[in-house]
């Protein structure tokens, strides 16, 4: 039996483009706009119920056969408890990891997931688009890559959104210039930002280390008040996959924190940014297959894992093991009993061991700062109750690495009408683009658009009327 089984696994893991990555670029025709219904403008809605009417508008482009989805109101039951995601969809977690019993999901994530980053290397050029190197400090500029959308060949004035990559991840990433040139094609200016230790960025500062969202938070404020002084850009918005998702949602709550918030602690308040005046991010944040677990991912990542069993873990440990050699954290870092390259946990102290917050407690705080949910008996503080920006969940029933349950459990300890979810019957991880594409560009770009999007402002009566 098991000689078949790693048969079969192997025949689908080798299978010309099933398990490598795609491109599915926005193609004429693909974004279907959004129209008001029943007299009423989609755009002055809040979240949940812009998300509600926005599906109900493109729902025919999802998939025949895969068209059950679940939204926020349909997340938690009558008496207000989270339902049972994947039993609605007769799904069993711990078969999502599988090549065998998840070939969609499975193949949709592959397709959607760029390779790890490689040390010197950079970005290609994209057509329409400048590098950029915007400041952070006087000792840090990030790398990206920023399209103007242009009518009659002069940028138009519209939002901009800022896209995020996942952990360790570049810009040399289909879904990433995919999805920069959809939004610039569609009238939205776009901006793929590599974080610190991220490509282009971790070449020009091998020395400044990731600290896992800590940092990266203020630093996305930062970027968004450098675009806010570039000509034609109104509101930011903001979009992440995966841990980009998760730096997404942890900014989000950065940006909207009360003063002496008990995620963060004595020791690391003086490293960070103060607390906002106005939010960042006025234009919304749409987040695809956040990891809401994240400190259990990393528990997981604690001991070996095997290609043939666990293989979306076993290729995390391999983007782990290669950020380890690439930095030469083996040669520095002490080795307990157990202790492995492709252990999360000890890259993760490593890199805080060389980072500007290297006091002996800064993981632990970081954990406290990024925790989205409980883990164990340690509180997540229902850290986006307050976001005042609109907020959008995407996640896939069949995702092999993070459980559309945790979505459901995360709406109830977020009672905000601005924090929206929707659960989609396919997608993997992050695999949205192969799975609809046309469903994936058309909530993106409506969301976003500065007239049908859940921020937008009511345009004035004298363009109102010529509409």
């Amino acid at each position: 039996m098991r000689a078949s089984w790693i048969t079969v696994a192997a025949m689908l893991w080798t299978a010309p483009g099933c398990m490598s990555e795609l491109s599915y670029p926005l193609r004429a025709g693909d974004v279907v706009r959004l129209a008001a219904s029943n007299d009423q403008d989609i755009s002055t809605l809040t979240a949940r119920p812009w998300l509600s009417a926005a599906h109900q508008q493109i729902e025919h482009l999802l998939p025949i056969g895969k068209k059950k989805v679940l939204l926020t109101e349909d997340l938690l039951d009558e008496s207000g408890r989270p339902i049972d995601v994947l039993g609605k969809y007769g799904l069993r977690y711990e078969q999502l990891d599988s090549l065998v019993f998840n070939v969609d999901g499975m193949s949709n994530s592959a397709q959607a997931t760029g390779g790890n980053f490689v040390a010197g290397h950079s970005t290609p050029p994209w057509p329409g688009f400048e590098q950029v190197w915007i400041p952070i400090n006087d000792n840090l500029s990030l790398s990206g890559r920023l399209g103007f959308a242009k009518k009659d060949g002069e940028p138009i004035d519209t939002n901009c959104v800022m896209i995020l990559p996942g952990i360790f991840g570049h810009n040399d990433i289909s879904r990433t210039r995919d999805l920069a040139a959809g939004l610039v094609a569609s009238g939205i200016h776009a901006l793929a930002l590599e974080m610190r230790g991220h490509g282009d960025t971790e070449n020009r500062y091998p020395d400044v280390y990731y600290t896992f969202g800590a940092l990266e938070a203020g630093d996305l404020q930062v970027v968004s008040e450098w675009l806010q002084t570039k000509p034609h850009v109104q509101r930011i918005g903001l979009v992440g996959f995966c841990w980009g998702a998760n730096q997404a949602l942890t900014t989000a709550w950065f940006d909207s924190r009360l003063k002496n918030d008990p995620s963060i602690s004595e020791q690391m308040a003086p490293h960070l940014r103060p607390v906002s005046d106005k939010p960042h991010f006025e234009a919304g944040i749409m987040v695809f297959s956040p990891v809401l677990r994240f400190e259990e991912v990393i528990e997981q990542l604690k001991k070996p894992q095997d290609m043939l069993v666990h293989p979306v873990l076993c290729s995390l440990q391999g983007t782990v093991e290669n950020r380890f050699r690439q930095k030469h954290h083996e040669k520095t870092h002490v080795f307990k009993p157990g202790d492995s390259p492709r252990s999360l946990r000890e890259l993760i102290d490593c890199e805080f061991a060389r980072s500007e917050m290297g006091y002996p407690e800064a993981p632990d705080d970081t954990m406290d700062f990024f925790r989205m949910l409980p883990f164990g008996d340690l509180p997540d503080n229902a850290k986006l109750r307050r976001t005042p920006v609109p907020l959008v969940i995407v996640q896939a029933a069949d995702d092999p690495l993070a459980s559309a349950n945790d979505v459901a459990e995360f709406i109830l300890r977020t009672p905000n009408p601005n924090v929206a979810a929707i659960v989609l019957p396919g997608g993997g991880h992050v695999g949205f683009g192969p799975f609809a594409r046309k469903y994936f560009y058309s909530l993106i770009v409506n969301f976003f658009d500065p007239r049908t999007g859940p921020a937008a402002e009511p345009l004035p009566p004298s363009i109102a009327s010529k509409e």
